[in-house]
C-alpha cells in the first residue's frame, strides 16, 4: 500500500566507512556542512567488525541547529542508540569517547556493581600527555545503595568536575558539575532546576561520573542543597497524592458544586502558596467527566508544575479522584436501527491479532492511509506515535557488557494494550508496528497535543507493571512521534521522523 509521494529534495552525503572514531575535526566538517544546508542528512560510518555504527547528522528543522544520531548495526537492522540536538560537536566527540572507553568499539554500559565514591579509578593517561581523552568512568554505582541526594552532595563536597550520567526507567539524566558547582542538567523532557528537581526523587538506575572539562552552558543557578530540598518535597507532596488516589485513569471532579473566585481564593490561602493563577486556569479545565490523563493531554506543563498544583488543590479539599467500576466513555446509541451492528465486533476482530487483541501492522497501515486521505481531502491534522518497549537483558558472550531489548510476553503485550486503551481516546488507534513495535494513529492531533500525550505516556508506562514480567526484569522503551502537516505532508517523511526521534532510556 503507497504511503504517499515522496518529496524531492537535498541528496545525502555518505563518508567512507572507517575503523577509528570520528575525531574532532571530523565532527566539526560534519557540523559545517549540516550549516551549509547543502544535504539532507550526512552519515559518518564506523567501526571495527563485526561491531559496526553510524553517525548521522542533520538539521533540525523545528529547532534549528544540529541534531546527532547515533546508530548501532547497518542496514535495516540498525538501532537509534541515541539523539542529540544542538551545535557543540565537541560534547558530541566527548559523549562518543564516553561511550567506547579504551577507543574500543563495544557499548558499554553502567557497572552492575555499585561502587563508593572513594574507589575511584585513575584517570586515563592521555589527559596527562595532553592527547584527546576518552573520559573513562572514575565513579559507578546503582542508585538503591547509593541515593540520588547523597551522590549529588558527595560530588560537590569533592569539587569534582564533569558529567554525572544517571540510566533508569524514568530515563537517562545528565547533570554536569564545575569545580562541585552543578551548573547544567537535562533529561529527556525537562532541563536545568527543574530537571534536578526531578532527578532527586530517582530511586533506581545506575549512575557513572566522567570527569571532562568545564562546559560553558548553564542552566541552573540556584544552590544544590536548595534544589535537593525543592526535591525531597516534590516527592512527598507526589507519593502524598498517589495515596490519595491519583492515577492518569482517574476522573478529576470538583468537591463544591458551585464556589466564587472570593471563595476560592480564600480557600487557597491555607495552601501551599503556589501561584493562584495557574491553579485557577487548570480548576476552570475540570469538568467532572475527564481523566487526570485527558486534562494534562490539553494543557502544557510539566510534571514538575501539575504535581504541586494537584497537590494544593486536593489538600484544600477544591477536588478529588474517583475511579468509576464503569468505563466513562460513551457507547454509540444504537437503538431502534434494524441493522445488525453487532457485526462491527466481527470487522474489529478480523483486523486484530487474537492472542494481544491489538490491530496488525496492516491494519495500521490501512487506517493510516485513510487518515492521510481524511487530510488531503478536508485539511485535518494527525499523529504518529511508534513505541518501543521490551526488556532489557544483557548480551551473552565473555567480557560482554552491552544490551539490548527482548519482546515482550504475549500476555505483557495484552496487557499494555489495557493500559494505554484507558487513557487514549476512542478514535485513537493502538496497533503492531512490524514486527516487535507499537504504533498508535492520532486523529485531530496536532504538533503541541502529540508533544504532551508523549510525556504523559511516558509517565504512564515508567509506573507500569505488565503481566508474565517479573519484579527483576527491567521493562525499557522509547516513544517517537511526528504530527501531520506541522511535520510534512508526506507520509514516508513522517513515518520516517517519528522513527528517528525514539529516544532509548
Amino acid at each position: 500500500m503507497p504511503l504517499g509521494k515522496r518529496l524531492p529534495g537535498r541528496q545525502p552525503k555518505r563518508l567512507p566507512k572507517q575503523v577509528t572514531l570520528p575525531s574532532k575535526q571530523q565532527l566539526k566538517e560534519l557540523y559545517q556542512d549540516v550549516e551549509s544546508n547543502q544535504y539532507s542528512y550526512i552519515e559518518l560510518p564506523f567501526g571495527d567488525p563485526p561491531e559496526y555504527y553510524c553517525l548521522m547528522a542533520m538539521r533540525d528543522r523545528f529547532k534549528g541547529g544540529c541534531q546527532w544520531n547515533l546508530y548501532r548495526g547497518e542496514g535495516g537492522q540498525s538501532v537509534l542508540e541515541w539523539t542529540v540536538n544542538g551545535n557543540d560537536w565537541e560534547q558530541i566527540h566527548g559523549r562518543i569517547c564516553a561511550l567506547f572507553p579504551g577507543w574500543d568499539l563495544h557499548s558499554r554500559t553502567l557497572a552492575s556493581d555499585s561502587t563508593t565514591l572513594n574507589n575511584e579509578i585513575a584517570n586515563n593517561q592521555n589527559l596527562e600527555e595532553g592527547k584527546e581523552s576518552t573520559f573513562f568512568s572514575t565513579l559507578e554505582g546503582d542508585l538503591h545503595k547509593f541515593p540520588v541526594p547523597n551522590l549529588l552532595q558527595s560530588i560537590s563536597m569533592s569539587k569534582l568536575t564533569g558529567r554525572l550520567q544517571v540510566q533508569s526507567r524514568n530515563g537517562p539524566a545528565q547533570v554536569f558539575f564545575n569545580d562541585g558547582i552543578a551548573v547544567h542538567c537535562r533529561l529527556e523532557n525537562a532541563e536545568g532546576e527543574a530537571a534536578i528537581v526531578q532527578l532527586v526523587g530517582w530511586e533506581e538506575g545506575k549512575f557513572c561520573f566522567f570527569p571532562e572539562p568545564h562546559t560553558d552552558t548553564k542552566t541552573i543557578k540556584k544552590r544544590l542543597d536548595s534544589l535537593i530540598m525543592e526535591g525531597a518535597q516534590f516527592v512527598d507532596q507526589f507519593k502524598s497524592l498517589t495515596g490519595k488516589g491519583l492515577s492518569f485513569d482517574a476522573v478529576v471532579v470538583r468537591v463544591h458544586e458551585s464556589i466564587t473566585e472570593e471563595e476560592f481564593v480564600k480557600i487557597l490561602a491555607a495552601g501551599t502558596g503556589i501561584a493562584v493563577a495557574a491553579q485557577k486556569k487548570f480548576y476552570v479545565a475540570i469538568d467532572n467527566h475527564s481523566t487526570l490523563f485527558e486534562m494534562l493531554r490539553s494543557q502544557q506543563l510539566s510534571q514538575i508544575e501539575w504535581v504541586p498544583i494537584l497537590f494544593n488543590l486536593v489538600n484544600c479539599g477544591l477536588i478529588e479522584f474517583r475511579h468509576p467500576e464503569t468505563s466513562n466513555k460513551s457507547e454509540p446509541n444504537y437503538q431502534g436501527s434494524k441493522i445488525e451492528w453487532g457485526q462491527i465486533k466481527l470487522a474489529e476482530k478480523a483486523l486484530t491479532m487474537p492472542e494481544t487483541g491489538l490491530y496488525t501492522f496492516p491494519a495500521f497501515l490501512y487506517f493510516l492511509d485513510r487518515e492521510y486521505c481524511r487530510f488531503e481531502r478536508f485539511q485535518r491534522p494527525f499523529s504518529v506515535v511508534i513505541l518501543k518497549i521490551g526488556i532489557l537483558q544483557k548480551n551473552e558472550g565473555p567480557g560482554s557488557e552491552s544490551t539490548k531489548l527482548s519482546p515482550l510476553p504475549l500476555m505483557a503485550v495484552k496487557d499494555l494494550g489495557k493500559t494505554v486503551n484507558r487513557i487514549k481516546r476512542q478514535i485513537d488507534i493502538l496497533a503492531h508496528y512490524q514486527t516487535f513495535d507499537y504504533a498508535l494513529l492520532l486523529p485531530e492531533t496536532g504538533k503541541q497535543s502529540i508533544g504532551n500525550f508523549a510525556d504523559r505516556l511516558s509517565e504512564v508506562l515508567r509506573v507500569t507493571s505488565l503481566k508474565n514480567v517479573s519484579s527483576d526484569q527491567i521493562i525499557d522503551f522509547a516513544i517517537g512521534y511526528a504530527s501531520l502537516p506541522e511535520d510534512g505532508v508526506n507520509l514516508d517523511l513522517i513515518i520516517s521522523l517519528a522513527q528517528s526521534r525514539l529516544y532509548n532510556k
